[in-house]
């Protein structure tokens, strides 16, 4: 695992505090959630430890399922629970599985308030975009209604003020109550890649191998998107991390293990107050005593 980011925590621990603000209450973007330690404290990491939950399924079917038993649970406690929603393959059993419970009349999500994780600057119509992928495969269908659902506009004019109005309508809507997370095999969290950690929505530029994956022609690069922040995502009242397969492994021993480290901006999110892995087996492999 990489390492040396010693300096660079420091660094955002202080960012951190500048924006945690005076007061206690519920978590809003960019505030780190009530008793979570501050980045930097040197307990931390046992703190942690103890508190992250980790649950290991047999196979994506059953990491779906569960998945779709929290975010059902979550509605059904509180109808106008707010969500971040990700995107990609990951993702898509659990709103397969949330479509087939919908369908059975087993949930309700039409109260829902949805905020996607993040979404591609492309232009808009364009097949590869997160918005076309939430109207294939999220709205109407598993219940949850676009107009109750918000995304970054990656075609914007001003991307940058796009970021700022995107952050203010989070914190409007009383910050996120559950954030559902996919991983990626770097270990990154929506877009925040490894480097530089930056805590609130924010434009940033995406690795050429991820823009191949998207199926992103060269032409096209360097692609950019539009992403929450890890201090947005760290400001969630709850955290369910959802992630499958053997690519997975070295990033989730990075999240459950740590250190925290910007190379692998998943570490960061080990210190929320409160925090479930759901995986597989495979994904599994790199946690010890698994």
């Amino acid at each position: 695992m990489p390492s040396g980011g010693g300096g660079r925590g420091a660094a955002i621990d202080e960012q951190l505090r500048r924006s945690a603000g005076a007061g206690a209450g519920r978590a809003h973007p960019g505030r780190r959630p009530p008793g979570a330690p501050a980045l930097g404290d040197p307990s931390r990491q046992l703190r942690a430890a103890l508190r992250l939950r980790t649950r290991i399924l047999d196979g994506a079917d059953a990491v779906a399922r569960a998945a779709a038993d929290a975010v059902v649970a979550a509605a059904a406690r509180r109808p106008e629970v707010v969500l971040g929603l990700p995107t990609g393959r990951t993702p898509v059993p659990l709103y397969d599985e949330l479509a087939a419970r919908h369908a059975r009349g087993e949930s309700d999500l039409s109260r829902v308030r949805g905020f996607n994780l993040d979404e591609l600057v492309l232009p808009r119509g364009d097949p590869r975009t997160f918005r076309a992928f939430m109207e294939q495969h999220v709205w109407g269908r598993t219940g949850l209604r676009r107009d109750r659902c918000d995304i970054p506009d990656g075609a914007a004019p001003d991307l940058d003020a796009e970021c700022r109005r995107y952050e203010r309508a989070i914190a409007a809507a009383g910050g996120l109550d559950l954030a559902v997370l996919g991983l990626g095999v770097d270990g990154h969290v929506a877009y925040n890649m490894p480097g530089p950690i930056s805590l609130p929505t924010h434009l940033t530029r995406l690795p050429d191998g991820l823009a191949a994956s998207l199926h992103v022609p060269p032409s096209s690069w360097p692609l950019r998107a539009l992403t929450m922040g890890i201090g947005t995502i760290r400001g969630a009242r709850t955290i369910l991390v959802v992630t499958t397969g053997p690519t997975k492994a070295t990033a989730v021993r990075a999240l459950v293990h740590g250190p925290e480290n910007p190379d692998w901006p998943c570490s960061f999110l080990q210190s929320h107050p409160d925090i479930e892995v759901l995986l597989d087996r495979a994904a599994a492999a790199g946690i010890s005593g698994n």
